[in-house]
């Protein structure tokens, strides 16, 4: 090979190279464009190419159509420049279309029916190319749901009669004279999981219903006394004063000619032996069993009585108890004593009790010392007329009171006392008293006064311990011989 010839073929070889004529390859292709013209296999860099949009598709306002080579040997673009056209809302009367995107070219949207209706027709549509524009490929329809009609029933006839019977028509029925409509006398035409038309329920009977007179033995018909009873026809009862419901207390009628809950049962109830009320007495007799709403009246024992007399009233209950009430029998009071220039020792006035009575200073006590509250007639009074305080005499006096060792007393103020002065002693610190610790001018039998004796004695507290040791000392001996 000469040289001429070697040269030829390298530059053949360096022409097919990539790139040998620029610096990017073939331009890029997309799904939504392609280029508006013939291309070429490279491209020097800087080079701008225009695309325009394929079918489906439309230009998106804002970026560029063109593609440029780029110094890396690359193609660069807006991304996106083509985007898919829109496909129209669908139409679709008493029905709805769901998409989860967009409704651009390529999109897929599904369609659902309102209730009472089903969908004719694909349940679903894609946006597709239709010439130079987008449509979808299929619409469905949402059409009314139909009963088949409904059926006929013995010795009765439906209300009204149609020609169509579809979602949500309702037909009533009714039974011909001398029966009873047993069911639902409406039905309507619904639909089921696979929207198919049903009835909502069975149609109803026309059956010959008739219920005995109902009776309960103790018990009372409080509704009417008719001759016959008809299906779905009521009656209530109640039982006689004594006795208690056991069951039902309003049965119907049913479609088998039987009262429905059975028949209730009036039980009488009994209470046993007459309640024990304490201080009350039973007026009358009474059995060891008693009817319920028996009554039974009890009179309160003397000195004792009710809130609203002395009488008081208990019922035999249904619960077979006694009714005992808050009204039980209580003591009754007499009237609180009061004793001029005196006093009443006591604080209870009720039935039974007993009051002490004592005068003041200078008073002396004329008639019982004590009083009872007894029972007298239907109340309580005193057993005795109350005492009174009468003022002591004044010509009858005690000279100064005796004094004692280590003491004193507290008469030192005056040197004669009336009759009933009371002086009071105390000892000084380190000795006790013994003996009273009060004096009082008492009258003697000449009608002179005279001081109460004995009088109290002041002694050492060691003298008091070996007074109290000496009879423990004694027994000790005793118990040694």
């Amino acid at each position: 090979m000469d040289v001429g010839t070697a040269l030829l073929w390298l530059s053949a070889a360096l022409l097919a190279l990539p790139g040998a004529c620029g610096d990017c390859q073939a331009p890029p292709r997309f799904v939504f464009a392609e280029p508006s013209g013939p291309t070429d296999a490279s491209y020097p860099v800087g080079k701008m190419l225009r695309y325009r949009c394929r079918p489906g598709y439309t230009g998106d306002m804002g970026k560029s159509p063109y593609v440029t080579c780029l110094p890396n040997s690359t193609w660069g673009s807006d991304p996106d420049f083509c985007i898919g056209k829109l496909c129209v809302q669908p139409e679709i009367p008493n029905g709805d279309f769901h998409f989860s995107t967009n409704l651009q070219f390529g999109a897929t949207i599904s369609f659902t029916c309102k209730a009472g209706y089903r969908l004719v027709g694909k349940p679903t549509a894609q946006c597709i190319l239709s010439g130079n524009d987008v449509e979808w490929d299929s619409t469905p329809y949402c059409a009314l749901i139909p009963c088949q009609p409904p059926p006929g029933i013995v010795n009765g006839q439906l209300s009204a009669v149609h020609t169509e019977y579809t979602f949500g028509v309702a037909v009533t029925y009714s039974c011909n004279k001398g029966f009873s409509l047993v069911g639902n006398a409406t039905i309507h035409c619904t639909m089921d999981d696979n929207l198919n038309g049903i009835w909502s329920g069975p149609a109803p009977e026309c059956k010959e219903v008739r219920c005995e007179i109902p009776e309960v033995e103790n018990g009372k018909n409080l509704n009417s006394f008719a001759t016959e009873y008809t299906y779905g026809e009521k009656v209530s009862f109640e039982c006689a004063p004594g006795h208690a419901l056991v069951g039902a207390h309003t049965v119907t009628c049913d479609a088998d000619s039987a009262w429905k809950p059975s028949l209730p049962v009036c039980d009488p109830r009994y209470c046993g032996p007459p309640l024990r009320i304490p201080s009350a007495e039973l007026t009358g007799a009474a059995s060891d069993s008693s009817l319920a709403g028996t009554k039974l009246s009890y009179w309160c024992q003397p000195g004792f009585t009710t809130e609203s007399g002395k009488s008081l009233e208990v019922t035999c209950l249904l619960d077979r108890s006694w009714s005992a009430g808050s009204k039980l029998c209580t003591r009754q009071q007499c009237a609180a004593p009061t004793i001029r220039n005196g006093i009443v020792n006591e604080d209870n006035f009720l039935f039974g009790a007993t009051v002490t009575f004592s005068c003041n200073a200078e008073y002396e006590l004329k008639g019982s010392s004590s009083a009872k509250c007894v029972a007298a007639g239907d109340g309580v009074e005193w057993d005795v007329a109350l005492p009174s305080c009468e003022r002591q005499r004044s010509d009858v006096l005690c000279g100064q009171p005796p004094s004692i060792r280590n003491g004193v007393h507290n008469g030192t103020r005056g040197t004669a006392f009336p009759q009933g002065s009371v002086v009071v002693y105390s000892c000084n610190d380190g000795f006790t008293l013994a003996g009273g610790s009060t004096i009082q001018c008492l009258a003697t039998a000449q009608d002179r006064g005279s001081w109460s004796t004995p009088s109290p004695e002041c002694r050492d507290g060691a003298s008091s311990i070996i007074v109290g040791l000496l009879p423990l000392l004694l027994a000790m001996l005793v118990m040694n011989f």
